[in-house]
């Protein structure tokens, strides 16, 4: 176990001249965008089809629970049931539209609504020439608006004669942002081209609405629940792939914020404790005290273990990194 929690000032301070990457969760925007709640935002009728089905699949992913139906229209319209069908159609629409409903109602609706905390959050992704992010909320994207300091890989890429997005990722193209799990504003075409949605004056939100309800097309995200369901479904994505491969490739030191290590992300550490190019892992554990310390010890060290890694860890302070709320505390 490592011998202390230092801040994050220090920690910074103990890798300047380093290659230093940042790996962020669900803390990273937890006062702005709830993950936990989406299915439930959505507000599918208890009792309803809909309902049965997101339950009966076991799932909180939209876009299966879409497929589903699709795949049952097919075979209804093959049997002769066409009313059948036109129902289930119905409800696919439904379920797009709840979608909508959700990220609407968990998300803020447009990126002015945090204009006043930008500053302080691109001072934290200032310390970090790459970022990997298990995000699919918009709060990265938005943040990093405010300089521009990081490319996404989609510079090389088009911008659609509606200004609404610009494409495809091109692999060759100089990247620093990698969507590990997607992001609600990346859409990937029958081809496997992968758009972002553009940052306009309606706002990404009402882009990324009228896509999924007028076009039927889904976000490309990865919502499902268990490690090797999230790693079949990037894998199955030639971008999600390469964001991940270029966490195996990772050098130098990676900052963890805002995420638990539970054994639901196990693929993201087996890549990061398997990658012999990294020089420690920083671990960033909110409000430490010796159980949460100890919790955090025991999944780092799991991890470790069943890699056979060398790869040291360390904790901070993750609260001390103040990232929406003032510069990192001296």
């Amino acid at each position: 176990m490592p011998d202390e929690v230092v801040s994050f000032h220090d920690a910074i301070e103990a890798t300047e001249g380093g290659n230093r990457a940042l790996l962020i969760g669900n803390g990273f925007s937890i006062d702005y965008f709830s993950y936990q709640n989406l299915r439930e935002a959505a507000d599918l009728a208890e009792g309803s089809p809909i309902k049965a089905l997101f339950d009966a699949l076991d799932t909180v992913d939209f876009e299966a629970v879409i497929r589903a139906l699709e795949d049952a229209i097919v075979v209804e319209q093959a049997y002769g049931n066409q009313d059948h069908a036109d129902e289930l159609e119905r409800d696919a629409q439904a379920v797009r539209e709840a979608l909508v409903k959700a990220v609407n109602a968990t998300h803020p609706a447009h990126r002015d609504e945090l204009t006043f905390k930008y500053e302080s959050a691109d001072a934290f992704i200032g310390h970090f020439g790459t970022i990997f992010t298990l995000n699919y909320d918009l709060l990265l994207y938005w943040v990093n608006l405010h300089k521009e300091r990081l490319n996404d890989g989609f510079g090389l890429g088009k911008v659609s004669p509606s200004g609404r997005f610009r494409g495809p990722f091109k692999q060759d193209a100089y990247c620093h942002i990698f969507n590990l799990h997607g992001g609600l504003h990346l859409f990937q075409n029958r081809q496997d081209e992968v758009y972002k949605a553009q940052h306009t004056k309606e706002g990404v939100i009402a882009t990324i609405s009228r896509t999924i309800v007028e076009e039927k097309r889904l976000p490309l995200y990865v919502a499902e629940g268990s490690s090797v369901a999230k790693a079949r479904k990037i894998f199955a994505s030639p971008y999600l792939r390469h964001c991940f491969g270029k966490l195996r490739e990772q050098t130098g030191h990676i900052f963890v914020f805002g995420h638990s290590a539970d054994n639901n992300d196990a693929h993201i550490y087996h890549a990061i404790f398997g990658n012999e190019n990294i020089d420690c892992v920083w671990f960033g554990i909110y409000r430490p005290d010796p159980a949460k310390i100890r919790e955090a010890d025991a999944k780092l060290s799991r991890f470790s273990k069943l890699e056979g890694s060398k790869v040291s860890y360390k904790f901070f302070d993750a609260e001390t990194a103040r990232v929406w709320d003032g510069p990192p505390e001296e």
